[in-house]
């Protein structure tokens, strides 16, 4: 999908504009719904593994290992986690419910259900669709506002950066905010967000932490990056 480029001294009809910024809303609405399901991270998503440790997938061109004390989980067990987190924007959760799909693959440090922050490292795999051409980087920038709106406490850590997974030039980002749960408990979260191209699809990889990486650290989020393969 082309957006077009408005002039800013030509004059626009408010109506036809109005109608192109709502056009571009609905158009961008299921990604941002999808990036911010891949990241949540009290439980994570599916797999399907050959073998115990490793996860290969030839259609998606993609292998990565799990820690051997690490825990696959169920594509039910990531929808359930979906509808278990509070966000401020009800309606929003709502719509990521809707197009929330399952991963390719998902582990987590603890068998589930775990009460506190399991870490989580999940991979999806998602047709660019009207986001051919954008950059990695420009992905990520295009649903921060999102996350923003629907954590409390929200701190972009890391701006969208250029990165390179599994040799691929890819894009990372990192944020803090609180995940509240309905029960009413409340938990500081650090979720880590990676962009991977490959031909007319990409690789969103989102991990996740408590922010004091009291159950879990980032150096094993790392090593389970580090262990990925993709085909080029």
């Amino acid at each position: 999908m082309h957006f077009p480029h408005f002039n800013r001294h030509a004059s626009i009809n408010p109506r036809r504009k109005a109608r192109a910024l709502d056009n571009k809303e609905s158009f961008v609405k299921p990604y941002i719904n999808m990036f911010v399901a891949a990241v949540l991270i009290l439980g994570a998503g599916s797999a399907v593994a050959a073998e115990p440790d490793v996860y290969n997938n030839p259609t998606a061109g993609l292998e990565v290992t799990k820690p051997a004390d690490w825990s696959y989980v169920t594509a039910a067990q990531n929808m359930d986690n979906i509808k278990g987190v509070k966000l401020r924007d009800e309606e929003f959760h709502a719509a990521m419910q809707k197009y929330a799909t399952a991963p390719l693959v998902a582990m987590t440090k603890y068998p589930m259900p775990y009460d506190d922050v399991n870490p989580s490292f999940k991979v999806n795999l998602k047709p660019f669709g009207g986001l051919k051409g954008k950059s990695p980087q420009d992905i990520i920038s295009l649903v921060m506002p999102q996350f923003k709106n629907a954590f409390q406490d929200f701190v972009l850590v890391q701006p969208p950066k250029e990165v390179f997974v599994s040799g691929i030039e890819s894009a990372y980002a990192r944020m803090n905010y609180t995940m509240e749960i309905p029960d009413g408990r409340s938990f500081q979260t650090t979720s880590e967000l990676w962009i991977v191209p490959r031909g007319d699809y990409f690789f969103m990889i989102g991990a996740g932490t408590r922010q004091d990486e009291r159950t879990g650290s980032r150096e094993e989020i790392q090593d389970i990056l580090a262990s990925l393969k993709i085909e080029k």
